[in-house]
């Protein structure tokens, strides 16, 4: 059965300054600069909220104290504000906000920056590069759903998405949740999903919605549509190309799992579920020797069938997994995101429910890369890849007009996290080995 898969990630994304690329490092600085990235952890959040009759804002701190920003948030305060308030009513406003920001405890300067950094490697340079262009908000929860950085008018329509991109007459905002605290380490959880869970669904819901977020077709006057849809029809209709690629991709998954069931799929899969029964309690124990010795046939014997079939064999995720496990999650995760199911994506016209599933199969696709690869998505997902990295990201690349930040560590710089790792251990929050 087809699932979404939330909690594997190819790479582990890097969090302290010394790990990222310089020009990552300085894009993360850039979004924490801009006030735009907006944080709720649990009992902590860095923004606050003004509501009125006809609008809804979110302020943070930086935009209510910074000098470079405070100007601009004092003029977008003053237009929600009546004449006939009097000429203190700007600055009892501020003063309000600032009095309900002490409320919310606010967020350390350095976990505001672990999670920008996080948030610029789940999207291409180009597409945060345009996000502080325009002045998008950026809203990330430790909840499991993103109600809880909606106004309450929005909770029946979008409070249980895990992530969200929402465009409107106001301008445009991404939403994040993350199911917990990238960032704990230690034992006592306020989730069972804190830590690397977190960490991980952070990226791939990030992939996600600033994957949606790059699919805005842009011009110099503003957003006109998307990549994904016909934005020459009367109605909600996909684009021809894209309609197309995800079909050929869904068939393109449907003979891999085909393949791979011939290359003896089923038979790894039943030996690696022994190994792992026997592994938990009897390790060591006779049947457990009998299981691994049947393990290590049954992938001898799917090894020299995949290379025939054409079926991948390699994978890296993390946290690891065995070989047949990891195949059969991969085909069951890039079946799914190519036809996700849920209520919201559900419409009476058959051609605009196609429309929504392939704005959400092309908006996947950095996602996927994320969890898989770009190799092994490029394979499962040829048509789909090639109409992203080869139209969406150089439309955003054009659309930014601004150099496209080095995302590549230098020689340098990974001999000497290798170095500091040698001295340095991993918090707890990363993954542990094996699955």
């Amino acid at each position: 059965m087809a699932t979404n898969q939330y909690h594997l990630l190819a790479r582990i994304p890097a969090v302290e300054a010394w790990e990222m690329p310089p020009a990552l490092e300085t894009l993360a600085q850039q979004l924490v600069r801009s006030g735009q990235l907006r944080i709720n952890a649990d009992h902590q959040r860095n923004f606050v909220r003004h509501g009125t009759s006809d609008s809804d804002k979110t302020f943070t701190a930086r935009e209510l104290t910074d000098p470079v920003l405070a100007p601009r948030t004092r003029h977008a305060l003053a237009r929600h504000v009546p004449p006939a308030a009097g000429p203190d009513a700007v600055d009892a406003l501020i003063a309000y906000l600032l009095t309900e920001l002490k409320k919310a405890r606010g967020i350390a300067p350095e976990k505001e920056l672990k999670v920008a950094r996080v948030v610029v490697q789940s999207a291409h340079p180009s597409v945060i590069q345009l996000l502080l262009q325009s002045g998008t908000d950026l809203f990330v929860s430790y909840s499991h759903n993103v109600s809880d950085l909606l106004a309450v008018h929005d909770w029946e329509s979008h409070g249980d998405a895990g992530g969200l991109q929402a465009t409107s007459a106001e301008g445009t905002a991404v939403y994040i949740s993350c199911s917990g605290d990238p960032f704990f380490a230690g034992e006592q959880k306020t989730y069972t999903t804190d830590g690397f869970p977190a960490l991980a669904r952070m990226m791939v819901i990030g992939g996600q919605e600033l994957g949606h977020f790059s699919d805005l077709l842009r011009s110099r006057e503003g957003i006109i549509g998307r990549y994904s849809t016909d934005n020459s029809a009367h109605h909600l209709r996909a684009a021809p190309y894209v309609k197309a690629a995800r079909r050929g991709d869904m068939a393109r998954i449907a003979d891999l799992e085909m393949r791979a069931v011939q290359a003896g799929l089923p038979a790894l899969l039943r030996a690696e579920t022994a190994v792992a029964f026997y592994s938990k309690r009897m390790r060591f124990s006779p049947p457990w020797i009998f299981c691994q010795l049947r393990r290590g046939l049954r992938r001898a014997q799917f090894f020299l069938r995949a290379n025939r079939y054409g079926v991948p064999i390699r994978f890296r995720v993390h946290p690891s997994m065995r070989h047949g496990d990891a195949l059969a999650t991969y085909l069951s995760d890039m079946a799914f995101n190519l036809a996700p199911e849920a209520a919201a994506y559900q419409r009476a016209d058959p051609e605009a429910e196609e429309a929504i599933a392939c704005i959400e199969a092309l908006a996947r696709v950095p996602q996927q890369v994320y969890k898989w690869g770009h190799a092994n998505v490029q394979f499962g997902w040829p048509q789909l890849y090639a109409i992203y990295y080869g139209t969406v990201i150089p439309g955003c690349i054009a659309a930014a007009r601004l150099p496209v930040p080095e995302m590549r560590l230098s020689l340098h710089q990974q001999i000497m996290i290798a170095c500091r790792r040698l001295r340095r251990k991993r918090p707890q929050y990363y993954p542990e080995s094996a699955a």
